[in-house]
């Protein structure tokens, strides 16, 4: 589903054994806990899109006993917005081009823009994916992107979805 990774930094003293990862969906309300060995990372599993989840590690020592809660982080799983501005162009030469724009504050969270064709609005293939870094320039807010659609075969629909950082698509 929506795995989130955390990482942190090493505790300092000797004889630490490993770490615990606590998660809650309420502040300092911890409702599942993984041990992440002497990692320091660990990817929690499954969290739900516009959910806010609040996350703490401790530290085990040899003798079992766990140190105090570490600074709360707290992350809300949100989709990327909808591609915005989509339309086609036409050049003098009969190319056609797919157009939209994204904000560029959103840009941050690596989206992918997957363009998907039909013959008949039932069955869709991916025609392309394109990355943040095809943008074709814009505006101080929003970044414009462009792609090439084919000018040969039967008639075809497009629709256009943004995949964020964690896969999750945001479909019109």
């Amino acid at each position: 589903m929506n795995p989130i990774k955390l990482g942190w930094n090493a505790v300092p003293e000797t004889g630490i054994q490993g770490y615990k990862v606590y998660v809650g969906t309420a502040s300092n309300q911890y409702t599942s806990t993984y041990s992440a060995g002497t990692s320091l990372s660990y990817t929690v599993p499954d969290r739900v899109l516009g959910t806010t989840y609040y996350f703490a590690v401790k530290a085990v020592g040899a003798d079992g006993l766990e140190s105090a809660y570490s600074q709360e982080m707290a992350v809300t799983i949100a989709p990327p917005p909808l591609p915005v501005g989509g339309g086609m162009t036409t050049n003098g030469s009969g190319q056609r081009t797919l157009n939209w724009t994204f904000p560029k504050a959103a840009l941050i969270s690596s989206p992918e823009f997957v363009i998907e064709q039909s013959t008949n609005l039932v069955n869709w293939t991916v025609a392309a994916t394109v990355l943040p870094s095809a943008s074709t320039g814009g505006t101080t807010l929003m970044a414009n992107f462009s792609w090439p659609m084919a000018t040969s075969g039967s008639r075809k629909f497009y629709r256009l979805t943004a995949k964020n950082w964690l896969g999750t698509p945001m479909t019109p």
